[in-house]
């Protein structure tokens, strides 16, 4: 990042209140980091729900006020609302297999509370925004090498349902300007969610290396995964909020296109982990996210390569690991 859009993001930033929902998770905690970085005034809201990743190790050494609750329970922090805020809502719990088994409890956590959110926003300045972090899981599968924030929508579980129609509730309620939605693809980095069910490719094999787990590699480790690390998704966000006109509040944040094999040798090299195999059982490869709209709108793109994101990340939870339930 130039020294002009860091001096850039220290103006806006400066003093200016933001409101993290879900701060206590792996991106929310981050973002919170990075807000500390540049001087915010920062309040973080989260419940600590199973299977969100929320934990108080998250937030340690950075300056913020923890609001203790579930995001819809306005009244515990609507009044942390002022003028020219911002509100990064990271709060979610994308569990892909869980929300079909459980799609009401899903509602209440990833649909439901947004109607709270609006009625809290619209009752507050105008000038408050709202970024939403959403999914590429919204679009249809299909087979294109590289997808558009055009690509036919076509939610692939009960969590990405409730993603979009978050999406299309927001942009009903609220004025445009108000607005910011990222679909975020595969997302790796330190403090995420490395226990418990569903932690997603990269942290499953992230898992399995700390513990010297063995691990099959599907599809001869040939499948291909859009991954992006965690400071460039901050990035992005933090510049999203900035855009001062918009005509379109949906942007999405490609990253690298990478092999399995990829991860998986980076990872052994880093940490001397050998205990996987590759094997010949399918295991599709997800298509590419276009960033076109990402550079035009933000500058943006990714810049941390994915051996230098790995190591980062291994060295992290290497010296953590009794702080995220990974020892067996």
């Amino acid at each position: 990042m130039g020294n002009n859009s860091v001096v850039k993001l220290q103006q806006f930033y400066k003093k200016r209140r933001i409101i993290i929902l879900g701060g206590s998770g792996f991106i929310g905690s981050n973002l919170a980091s990075a807000l500390n970085e540049l001087c915010a005034d920062i309040v973080v809201v989260d419940g600590f729900i199973d299977g969100t990743g929320g934990n108080v190790c998250n937030l340690e050494n950075i300056n913020i006020n923890l609001i203790h609750s579930r995001i819809e329970d306005m009244n515990n922090w609507k009044d942390a609302i002022e003028p020219n805020s911002v509100i990064f809502h990271c709060a979610a719990k994308n569990t892909h297999r869980w929300c079909n088994l459980y799609p009401q409890e899903d509602c209440k956590i990833n649909y439901y509370p947004q109607f709270s959110i609006i009625q809290a926003i619209r009752t507050s300045h105008p000038s408050v925004r709202l970024v939403y972090c959403s999914t590429r899981t919204v679009y249809k599968d299909i087979a294109e090498s590289l997808v558009t924030e055009t690509a036919e929508i076509l939610p692939q579980d009960t969590y990405s349902t409730h993603c979009f129609s978050s999406e299309r509730l927001f942009q009903l309620s609220m004025p445009l300007q108000q607005i910011r939605i990222l679909r975020l693809t595969n997302t790796y980095g330190p403090r995420q969610r490395l226990s418990g069910d569903e932690l997603g490719l990269v942290g499953e094999i992230l898992h399995a290396a700390l513990n010297n787990d063995f691990y099959q590699v599907f599809q001869n480790g040939m499948a291909r995964r859009d991954v992006n690390y965690v400071d460039d998704v901050v990035a992005a966000l933090l510049s999203m909020a900035m855009v001062e006109k918009i005509n379109d509040p949906i942007i999405h944040l490609g990253g690298d296109w990478v092999q399995t094999k990829d991860i998986i040798e980076y990872i052994s090299e880093i940490t001397g982990w050998t205990n996987y195999e590759y094997v010949n059982i399918p295991s599709k490869t997800i298509s590419r996210l276009s960033i076109r709209r990402a550079v035009d709108l933000l500058n943006w793109e990714p810049n941390v390569d994915l051996k230098t994101g790995l190591t980062l990340t291994m060295n992290y939870f290497q010296l953590n690991k009794e702080k995220y339930g990974i020892s067996k």
